[in-house]
C-alpha cells in the first residue's frame, strides 16, 4: 500500500477523498454494545464499523448519516468526534476520513444491512478492541466509548 509519502516523493497530486468512519453504539443489559459489521471476502473480510465515501458536495457529518443508515438501516443521535486520519489505498487513491459516533437507542430497530457486508455482531466494547486492526479503527473507537461515557 502506498503512503501519503510516497504519493509526495513520487510527486504526484492526487485528489484527497473524503470519507466517514462510523462507531454505532447502543445501551445493552450489560453496558454499551457496539456494532461490528462483518465484510466478505470479496471486500477484504473483518469486522469492521460503518465506513463509506462522500459524494460530492456532501459534508463529512452527511455522509456519515447516510452511510450508517444505507449500510445498516440505523439512525440516531450523531456525534463527530474531531478524528481523523489520511491514507493512501493501495490504488494510489488518498483518502481522509472522519470518525464519528452513532449512539442508537437500546431497543433500536432490527439491523438491515446492505450487500456490502455479510454479518454483524453487537459486541461489548472489550470485544470491539480486539476485533479491529487497523490503528485508525481503534484510537477512534476509544474516542466514542470515551464520548460515551461523558454522554452516560
Amino acid at each position: 500500500m502506498l503512503t501519503t509519502d510516497d504519493v509526495k516523493i513520487a510527486g504526484l497530486v492526487a485528489r484527497l477523498r473524503s470519507k466517514a468512519l462510523v462507531w454505532i453504539v447502543r445501551q445493552g443489559t450489560s453496558g454499551p454494545e457496539v456494532l461490528l459489521l462483518q465484510r466478505p471476502p470479496r471486500r477484504g473480510g473483518g469486522l469492521h464499523p460503518v465506513t463509506g465515501k462522500g459524494e460530492d458536495g456532501e459534508e463529512i457529518a452527511a455522509t456519515a448519516a447516510r452511510e450508517a443508515e444505507e449500510e445498516t438501516g440505523l439512525t440516531g443521535d450523531l456525534v463527530d468526534l474531531g478524528y481523523f486520519h489520511e491514507y493512501v489505498s493501495s490504488a494510489g487513491k488518498r483518502f481522509r476520513e472522519h470518525a464519528f459516533l452513532l449512539r442508537v437507542p437500546p431497543a433500536t430497530r432490527a439491523v438491515a444491512l446492505s450487500d456490502e457486508h455479510d454479518g454483524f455482531a453487537w459486541v461489548l466494547p472489550d470485544a470491539a478492541r480486539s476485533a479491529v486492526s487497523w490503528p485508525a479503527h481503534r484510537e477512534s473507537l476509544e474516542l466514542a466509548l470515551a464520548r460515551l461515557a461523558e454522554r452516560s
